[in-house]
């Protein structure tokens, strides 16, 4: 029994809502095996779970609790544990796949925008450049110190040409 709930490496769906049927079954049926025939009854009456092969097979291994417990193989409060630990690990299993596809999902993003920004560059670059087609003059104004302490201003005219 132990084997069959350390194999199972399918995820939970819909975790929260088993979770609920539980908890009222629980409150509804002291015995293990009747809150296990509670929650198949539960799981099969909802139309999303009942399909997904993960709650199902929750639900089985409820079953095969109970049913131990009821065949004396198994405590109660060992059965309780088991189930338990099954139901955290594939809520951890789901965490860990919903943590995944958030991640693919931001590289996706980044990748996308990584592409537009080189297709951007890309366009930018096969755009003819703009050159003026004359020179444009400027003048500066240079102080200049004669040798006889006075002070002379220099005007030099620069070309220059922008492009």
């Amino acid at each position: 029994m132990k084997k069959l709930l350390l194999i199972i490496p399918l995820l939970l769906v819909g975790c929260a809502k088993v979770s609920d049927y539980q908890a009222s079954c629980e409150q509804r049926y002291q015995k293990l095996s009747d809150m296990a025939n509670c929650l198949d009854a539960s799981v099969k009456n909802d139309s999303r779970m009942a399909s997904a092969p993960t709650p199902k097979l929750y639900v089985l291994a409820a079953k095969m609790l109970g049913q131990g417990v009821d065949e004396g193989k198994i405590s109660d409060a060992q059965a309780r544990l088991e189930l338990q630990n099954l139901y955290v690990q594939l809520q951890s299993q789901e965490q860990a796949q919903q943590i995944a596809q958030s991640q693919a999902f931001q590289q996706a993003l980044l990748n996308y925008q990584a592409v537009n920004t080189m297709q951007a560059i890309e366009q930018k670059a096969r755009q003819p450049v703009i050159t003026q087609p004359y020179p444009s003059n400027e003048i500066y104004l240079h102080p200049v110190k004669d040798g006889f302490g006075s002070t002379l201003a220099l005007y030099l005219l620069i070309f220059t040409a922008t492009g």
